[in-house]
């Protein structure tokens, strides 16, 4: 039996350790009055449910934690069985503690442990003699760990065209020894037996290696229409077994369609009255799609029959169908779209949320020239704007110095010629088809008589 002691504390210069319990405890100058939770101790190793091969090292700590005085021993236990005790000098640093040593972790090493199960626990004692018992910790020490196995292949929940033939993968490995069979179960049926068939060599710069052997697979043949439930058995050298979890199939004549919305995204807002485009990209893996219908929560928006193949960025081959979404009022709603394939299966896609809101009033904005911006008579001076928010396609743009109309034009923009000195305030009038305007903020503008003298050299 050995032991090892953690104590948590400072460059330690002057060490001084006894076994007495006897010793005044010695409190740092000032130190703050203990506000934590009542005294405890935890086994932080091994983790509750450990399994140990026989002969193997066992090594248990515990952390012991808010005791007001130094922990000075703590003792571990197999049930009622000491394990051995760890024993706590008192850190000392000229007379004084070292360190807050609320939080101490000891541990020892237990060697030889028969095969059993165990219930260990750990009880720690301070100086002023305060004794926590920890909560108990379940282990196994067995003379043969089981292998590990689970099956990799078809997945839970897979959907498989048939009758067909399938292959059926389990993925499985011992930790101390050799996987020698895996038996596969469709209920409590068995499909077959796979022998192990020794390691796999490979061969690099370094030599020759062997690779063991971790994947385990078989062909059920002529699986009829129906649900299954798959099992896979590993057994180890030493004849210990385990159960892999269960994978459920089903086998059905139709395979239903692929459906997901591609547009809009989730969370993507619209102004009102909006007109959405939905798309959807829909396919079938064993057949085709007849049609796609869309939805507002129970709602139907119609039905899309045709479809058409694009190609993404990465050169993926996709069939939308699309439909426009009208008019769209303000409010949150919850888009669906259901893909029916040729033979009448049906699949419904992940719901994509929208908002629609009111939009802001129109706007509309000079963006050439710049506010402040200075020119040299006779100057031709280019007047830009830009429009924003209206509802309806721009009828008409006034453009206006001060209260005076310098031009009513169809497009954003016009030449403003030959423009004499003086200070000029702008202002663009935009207007829609359906009468609704809007003034731009106003840009101020200076046409001087000043030019720069020209470098002679």
């Amino acid at each position: 039996m050995s032991s090892i002691t953690f104590i948590r504390a400072g460059a330690v210069l002057a060490l001084y350790a006894t076994t007495s319990l006897g010793l005044a405890q010695v409190t740092k100058p000032g130190q703050p009055s203990h506000t934590n939770g009542p005294p405890s101790v935890e086994i932080i190793a091994p983790q509750e449910g450990a399994t140990f091969l026989v002969g193997q090292v066992i090594h248990v700590c515990a952390s012991s934690q808010n005791f007001t005085d130094v922990v000075a021993r703590v003792e571990f236990f197999a049930g009622s069985n000491s394990l051995g005790v760890v024993t706590n000098g008192l850190y000392l640093w000229n007379g004084m503690r070292l360190g807050d040593l609320r939080e101490q972790s000891s541990c020892i090493t237990w060697s030889n442990a028969a095969a059993g199960a165990y219930i260990l626990t750990a009880r720690a004692t301070d100086l002023a003699g305060i004794t926590v018992t920890s909560a108990p910790v379940d282990i196994s020490v067995v003379t043969n760990i089981p292998p590990v196995v689970q099956i990799s292949q078809p997945r839970e929940d897979a959907l498989i065209r048939g009758p067909t033939n399938i292959m059926v993968c389990a993925s499985a490995f011992d930790p101390y020894g050799t996987v020698t069979t895996v038996e596969f179960f469709e209920g409590k049926t068995s499909l077959g037996v796979v022998t192990n068939m020794g390691p796999y060599y490979v061969t690099n710069w370094f030599g020759v290696f062997p690779i063991p052997q971790t994947s385990y697979c078989l062909t059920w043949s002529n699986v009829a229409l129906g649900t299954y439930t798959l099992t896979a058995v590993a057994t180890d050298n030493g004849g210990a077994s385990t159960t892999s979890a269960a994978v459920q199939i089903t086998v059905v004549s139709n395979l239903p369609p692929l459906v997901k919305i591609a547009q809009p995204d989730d969370g993507a807002r619209f102004f009102s009255p909006a007109n959405i485009s939905i798309c959807a990209a829909a396919k079938d893996p064993d057949g085709t799609v007849a049609s796609v219908q869309f939805f507002q929560g129970t709602t139907s928006l119609g039905v899309v029959t045709n479809g058409t193949t694009v190609t993404n960025e990465e050169w993926q081959v996709h069939t939308l169908y699309c439909l426009t979404w009208s008019n769209v009022p303000p409010a949150t709603y919850t888009l669906t779209a259901v893909a029916t394939d040729n033979d009448g299966a049906s699949t419904t896609s992940a719901p994509v949320a929208i908002t629609v809101v009111a939009p802001p009033p129109p706007q509309v904005k000079i963006v050439n020239p710049d506010n402040g911006a200075t020119y040299f008579a006779p100057a031709n001076i280019y007047i830009a704007t830009v429009e924003r928010y209206f509802t309806k396609p721009i009828a008409t743009v006034e453009f206006l110095s001060g209260n005076t109309v310098l031009a009513v034009s169809n497009t954003p923009s016009f030449y403003w010629m030959k423009v004499p000195t003086g200070a000029y305030t702008l202002t663009a009038l935009a207007t829609d088809t359906g009468g609704i305007s809007a003034t731009s903020p106003p840009v101020s503008i200076t046409v001087t008589t000043n030019r720069p003298t020209p470098h002679r050299f």
